[in-house]
Parts: C-alpha cells; structure tokens; sequence
C-alpha cells in the first residue's frame, strides 16, 4: 500500500481528498488534518510515501512545506490557484490538482506514484489500480451529418478541435470536418498520449505544438489558441519533463516573495 497524509486547512476540500484516497485500493490514509505544522509532527513520526498538500495554509504555506521536506516523499499539490504549479514542479512535485478536480483526475495523478518496494515484490491476483484505457485503433469514425453518415478521421491528422454548441468541429491538415459530437465526446475517445484539452473550447494534438506563449498555445507556428486558467496546471504537468526553469536561488526567492503576501 502507498501510504499517504491529506492537508488542507478547509475541512470541506480535505474531506473530498480522503473520499478519494479510501476509494482507491493501493492507497492508505495515514492521517488527513486542517493543521499543517501537525502534519508537519506526522511526517518526523510515521512512514509516508505521499503529501496530498494544499498550497495556501496558515501558518506554512504549501510551498514552504516543499521546501522543508523535498526528496523526502512524494506531494501531489491540492489547489485553488494556478500561479504556484510551474513553482512547484521545480521542488518535483508529482502532480498539481486545481479545485474543484474529479476523481479521475485524482486517479490520474496518483498513478503515477512509483511503487513501494513490498508492493513490487507481492504478486498476486489483488485488485490493481484502474487504468485509463486508450483507444487501440489510430483512427475513430464520427457522424457528419443526420443521415446517419460516418467519416474516418485519422488521428495523425488532426491538428486542433474546436467545441461550437452542440457539436465540433475536428481541423486536419486539409479540411475542416464537422461531427454531431461533443469536445467531451471526443476528449473521452481520444488517446491521452497523442492530445490535450487546453480550453473549454479547445483539443489541441501534441504533435502540433509548436510553442507556448503565454496563455497561447501555438499549433504548427501559425495558428495560435487560448490556454484556458483552468488547463494551465495539465499543461504544465503535460510538459514538466520538458521544461527549463531559472535557477534554484531565485525560484526560492520569488517563492519567498509569495509566502509573505499570503
């Protein structure tokens, strides 16, 4: 079992975080409390693999919490506010969960959790994790129009999705085609590894991604998206592997700079 601490000073915020973590075979709740220095007492007394951390707390803040015990174990951050994630990645922090999250988000998140040593070494029939599963074909047919005809759409030629009503419209690099379908619809049918949600109104093809620039995201240097505030944290995670920060004396800094303004 992964054994974990929830943190949070909203008690409401912190109960959604321990259903999750009870509703999950591999996790075990260690302890879940609105205090952060108590949590801070928890982790010097007992074995924890994962922080389930809110960022902004009285007395310690989330990210001075990061800072006093980084390597040490593992934080998946539990957040209002997006401004902090490309901060936090930096301390290596897991994952960034932006309130209100669902928990197959939650799920996404904690599945990335590299296993404890006993669990790798106990084979059995036990139930595992969920898993998110991607679609096995490299191409899905939707319908065009209400006659009951269905086009094939490649997957390596969509460039963008863009959410119009009730339905969508997917651009390839040839025409634009219009499907009695919703941006969720096909968000749910896409493979993860290939596209990413960066708007209510937007599935963008990671091949396409040329730059980011700011709150744009730009598809094959021409066309540019807005990266919606509620996506800004996937995108970050999406590409943290990818990312170059400044150096660690200024993130500390400016990281300073944030805990006194709370």
């Amino acid at each position: 079992m992964i054994r974990c601490i929830a943190v949070d000073d909203e008690q409401s915020a912190l109960d959604v975080v321990v259903d999750y973590i009870n509703d999950t075979p591999f996790l075990e709740l260690v302890a879940a409390t609105t205090d952060a220095m108590e949590a801070s007492k928890l982790l010097q007394e007992q074995q924890v693999d994962l922080v389930f951390m809110d960022v902004q707390m009285p007395q310690i803040s989330g990210m001075r919490f990061l800072q006093l015990y980084e390597g040490k174990m593992k934080f998946i951050m539990t957040t209002g506010y997006e401004r902090y994630a490309l901060d936090s990645y930096e301390y290596g922090v897991m994952d960034y969960l932006v309130k209100p999250f669902s928990y197959a988000r939650f799920l996404k998140a904690v599945q990335k959790m590299p296993l404890p040593e006993s669990m790798k070494e106990v084979k059995s029939n036990k139930t595992k994790a969920p898993t998110i599963k991607e679609p096995s074909e490299d191409f899905i047919f939707v319908k065009v129009d209400a006659k009951g005809k269905f086009q094939r759409v490649n997957f390596k030629e969509i460039v963008y999705i863009e959410a119009e009503k009730t339905y969508a419209s997917i651009f390839t690099n040839d025409e634009r085609i219009v499907c009695n379908l919703t941006l969720t619809d096909l968000e749910n049918r896409l493979p993860q590894k290939l596209f990413l949600r960066v708007h209510r109104s937007y599935i963008v093809a990671l091949e396409r991604i040329t730059a980011i620039e700011g709150d744009e995201m730009v598809l094959k240097k021409v066309i540019r998206l807005p990266i919606g505030s509620t996506y800004k944290a996937e995108v970050i995670n999406t590409f943290q592997d990818s990312l170059f920060f400044k150096d660690r004396a200024t993130l500390v800094d400016k990281t300073i700079l944030n805990d006194n303004k709370e």
